[in-house]
C-alpha cells in the first residue's frame, strides 16, 4: 500500500522543474535543436503567407480589380492620406478617377469607405488611352468583348495567377523540405536523449542498494526504463519545437487577421472565452487521468513479470482462474480509466470543432454582408475563411502536444526518481591483507525497525578455514552473507563486520565483493549459451573455466549437450534439470572466484548423488581458502572447522560437528531428525 501511495503521488509538480535536466540529454545538439526551431519558425511564416497569395491572387487578377471613385472627393481624402493621392488614376473625363482595390492599406480603405466613394470593384484597364489616359471598361462591357479580346484584355493577369501558382507550389515544396528536417532533426534528438537516458538508468540500476529492488518490483521499473523513455522522446519530437511553432502561428494569424478586418476579428474573439474554459477543464482532467493511467500501466507490467515468471507454480496448484480474474480486474480498471480518457476527448475535440463551425459561420454572415457593402474584398473574406480554419488546427495541435507534455511530466518525475535514488553505499578504502580472516563483532540487523533478524551475532572465520552455519528456516543465516557482500549497510551502532581487518562499511564495495566468491541461494540463469552463463559474458582464462567446469561437474552435462558449452539455453534455463542449473552457478563461482568463498545453500537444489560429487571436489577447492557454507543439510558442513547453530538470530550453538552432536543439543536434534528421514533432507 505505501508504494501505490508513492506511486500516486508522482506528476504532482510542473516539467519546468525537470526541464533543465532534460534539456541536458541534448547537450552537444544544441545547435541542431536550435535549427530545428528556426526551421519550424520559417515554416510557420511560410504556412502565413499561403492565404495571402490566395487573396492577392483574387483580387488583383481574378476579380475585376479597379473601383471607380469621384474625382473631387476623392482629392480630399487624399489630402488626409497623402499616400492616397499616388494610387489615384484619372479616368479623363475629368470626374472620376479610378484605384486598385488590393493596394489600398486599411486606412486608405476606411477614408473613401467614410466618403462612400469605395464602390464595387468591377472595372479593368484595357491599356488603351483616349486623350492619354487609360482606358477603363466595366465588367458588363468586358463580358461582352469575344473570348480571345477577354484573354488579351486580361493576359497580364493570367501570367500574374500563374506567377502566383508558381511561388505557391514553391512555398508547398519548401515548406515540405522544412517539415521534412524538422522532423528528422527533433526525432534524432529524442532517440539520442532516450539512448542517453537509458544508459544513465542502467548504470543507476546497477549502483542502487539491494534494498531498493526489495521495495520496487521489476515489472514497474521495467515499465519506466521502457516506456516513460520512449515518452520524453515524444517530448523533443512533438512539442518542443513544434509547440513553438504554433504559438507562432496562432499569434501570427490573429495579427493578421485583425490586419485583414478588425471588426470581423473582434466578433472572432467573442469565441475565445469558452475556449479558454474549455481548455482549463481539458488541462486539469486530462493531467489527473495520465497520472491514473501510469500507475495502472505500472500495475499491470508488474502482475504480468510476476505471474508470467511463476506460471509453473500457478499451473501447479491450478490457479489459472484466480490469476486470470486478478489480472481481468487490472485491465479492467485500465480500460475504465482509458475510456474516461477517451471520453474527455470525444467532449473535448468536437467542441472545438463546433467553435471553428461557429467562426466560419460567422465569418460567412458577417464578412459575407460587408464583401457584398463592399467593406471588404472577396480575396480578403477567401483570405479570412483560410486563416480561421487554420486558425483552429495548431489550437488541436496544442492540446494534443499537452498531452504529450502531461505525460512528459509524470514520467520525467519517474524516471529522475530513479536517477536521484542514493546509490548503494561504498567506503573508499582496501585492505592490503590478503588472509582471508572475517570477524562478526556483536551484530544486530533488522530489515524493518523492531523486528530484528540477527542479534548480537559474534563469530571469527580464520583465514584458510571453513565455517559452516546452519539452523532452521528463518534464524539469519542468508542474512550473514548478505551483510558480508554489502548488499545491506549495517547501520552504526549495531556492531561490526571485518574483512581481513577493514570494516566493510569502510571498504570499497567492488573491491569488497571481487574477494569473494558465490554461489547464491536462489539461482538464476541468463538467455544464452551455457558458457556465457558460467563466464557472465566475460572472457575467462581457459584453465580457470576447464578447472571449474572439472570441479563443479558442469563438465559432464555440457559433454551431453548438442553445442556443449555454446548450447543455448532460454530464460532462467529451464532446458536443464534444477540440478544442473544449481551447477552452473556454482561453476560460476569457482569461474570468478576470489579469496574467500561464500556457498548459501550451494547444495539444496542437486540429487544426492550430484552432492557426493561436489563434497569430493569441495576438499581440493577448500584447501588454503577461507569458506562460509551457509546449509539447512547438515551433510554439507560435517567436514567444517567450526559450526555455528543460529537460532532465531542468535548463535545458540557452536563447535565441530563430533562436539556438537556430543552436546545433545539443538544441531544434535536437527541431525536426528533429518538422517532419521533416510538422509535426503
Amino acid at each position: 500500500m505505501a508504494l501505490r501511495r508513492e506511486e500516486e503521488k508522482l506528476g504532482a509538480f510542473t516539467l519546468l522543474r525537470h526541464l533543465r535536466r532534460i534539456m541536458a540529454y541534448v547537450r552537444g545538439r544544441r545547435a541542431l535543436l536550435a535549427a530545428c526551431i528556426l526551421l519550424s519558425l520559417i515554416q510557420a511564416g511560410i504556412e502565413l503567407s499561403l492565404p495571402l497569395l490566395v487573396r492577392r491572387g483574387i483580387d488583383r487578377d481574378i476579380m475585376p480589380p479597379y473601383a471607380r471613385v469621384e474625382m473631387g472627393a476623392a482629392r480630399e481624402a487624399a489630402g488626409l492620406q497623402p499616400g492616397l493621392s499616388a494610387k489615384l488614376i484619372e479616368a479623363g473625363d475629368g470626374r472620376h478617377a479610378f484605384v486598385l482595390v488590393s493596394s489600398l492599406t486599411e486606412s486608405e480603405r476606411e477614408e473613401l469607405r467614410a466618403r462612400h466613394l469605395l464602390g464595387q470593384p468591377g472595372w479593368y484597364r484595357n491599356g488603351e488611352a483616349v486623350s492619354g489616359a487609360p482606358r477603363f471598361i466595366s465588367d458588363a462591357e468586358f463580358q461582352k468583348l469575344s473570348p480571345d479580346a477577354r484573354a488579351s484584355l486580361r493576359a497580364g493577369a493570367r501570367h500574374g495567377v500563374i506567377s502566383l501558382a508558381i511561388l505557391y507550389v514553391a512555398l508547398l515544396i519548401a515548406d515540405f523540405l522544412f517539415s521534412f528536417g524538422v522532423t528528422m532533426g527533433l526525432n534524432h534528438l529524442g532517440q539520442r536523449a532516450v539512448q542517453i537516458m537509458r544508459d544513465e538508468l542502467w548504470r543507476r540500476l546497477h549502483e542502487l542498494p539491494v534494498r531498493y529492488f526489495d521495495e520496487n518490483p521489476v515489472g514497474r521499473l521495467v515499465t519506466r526504463v521502457t516506456n516513460d523513455t520512449a515518452t520524453l522522446s515524444d517530448l523533443f519530437a512533438s512539442v518542443l519545437a513544434t509547440a513553438l511553432s504554433d504559438v507562432a502561428l496562432f499569434f501570427g494569424i490573429l495579427g493578421i487577421l485583425l490586419s485583414l478586418d478588425t471588426g470581423l476579428s473582434l466578433r472572432l474573439f467573442l469565441l475565445a472565452p469558452p475556449l479558454i474554459i474549455l481548455s482549463l477543464w481539458f488541462k486539469s482532467a486530462s493531467q489527473k487521468i495520465y497520472r491514473v493511467i501510469r500507475v495502472q500501466v505500472a500495475k499491470v507490467n508488474t502482475f504480468l513479470q510476476e505471474a508470467v515468471t511463476g506460471i509453473v507454480v500457478v499451473k501447479a496448484f491450478t490457479r489459472e482462474a484466480d490469476f486470470s480474474g486478478r489480472f481481468g480486474a487490472l485491465n479492467k480498471e485500465f480500460y475504465r480509466t482509458q475510456m474516461r480518457l477517451i471520453y474527455i476527448f470525444a467532449i473535448f475535440r468536437p467542441v472545438i470543432d463546433a467553435f471553428a463551425v461557429s467562426g466560419i459561420a460567422l465569418v460567412i454572415w458577417y464578412g459575407g454582408g460587408q464583401a457584398i457593402k463592399n467593406a471588404v474584398s472577396v480575396g480578403t473574406l477567401v483570405a479570412f475563411l483560410l486563416y480561421l480554419r487554420m486558425l483552429f488546427m495548431p489550437l488541436q495541435d496544442l492540446a494534443e502536444k499537452f498531452n504529450i507534455l502531461q505525460s512528459s511530466i509524470v514520467a520525467s518525475e519517474r524516471l529522475f526518481k530513479i536517477l536521484d535514488t542514493p546509490q548503494e553505499p561504498s567506503g573508499k578504502e582496501t585492505s592490503e591483507a590478503k588472509a582471508g580472516e572475517i570477524v562478526f563483532d556483536d551484530v544486530s540487523f533488522a530489515y524493518e525497525e523492531g523486528n530484528p533478524v540477527l542479534d548480537s551475532v559474534s563469530f571469527t572465520v580464520p583465514p584458510g578455514k571453513t565455517v559452516a552455519i546452519v539452523g532452521p528456516t528463518g534464524s539469519g543465516k542468508t542474512t550473514i552473507a548478505s551483510l558480508l557482500l554489502g548488499f545491506y549497510e549495517l547501520p552504526e551502532g549495531r556492531g561490526s563486520i571485518k574483512v581481513d581487518g577493514l570494516d566493510v562499511r569502510r571498504w570499497e564495495i567492488e573491491a569488497l565483493r571481487r574477494r569473494f566468491a558465490l554461489v547464491p541461494q536462489e539461482l538464476f540463469l541468463f538467455s544464452g549459451t551455457l558458457g556465457h552463463n558460467v563466464s557472465l559474458f566475460a572472457k575467462p582464462d581457459e584453465k580457470v573455466m576447464e578447472r571449474a567446469l572439472k570441479v563443479s561437474r558442469l563438465g559432464r552435462v555440457a559433454a551431453r549437450l548438442p553445442l556443449g558449452l555454446n548450447h543455448e539455453l532460454n530464460e532462467r534455463g529451464t532446458v536443464i534439470s534444477q540440478g544442473e542449473r544449481q551447477l552452473v552457478s556454482f561453476a560460476r563461482a569457482l569461474c570468478h572466484s576470489g579469496q574467500m568463498l561464500i556457498l548459501d545453500e550451494a547444495t539444496a537444489s542437486v540429487d544426492s548423488r550430484t552432492e557426493q560429487l561436489i563434497q569430493e571436489a569441495l576438499g581440493d577447492l577448500l584447501k588454503g581458502r577461507t569458506a562460509l557454507i551457509i546449509a539447512h543439510r547438515l551433510s554439507t558442513v560435517q567436514e567444517a572447522d567450526l559450526i555455528l547453530v543460529l537460532k532465531k538470530g542468535r548463535i545458540a550453538e557452536k563447535g565441530t560437528h563430533q562436539e556438537l552432536l556430543a552436546a545433545g543439543g539443538l544441531y544434535s536434534h536437527l541431525y536426528r531428525t533429518q538422517f532419521s528421514n533416510g538422509g535426503a533432507a
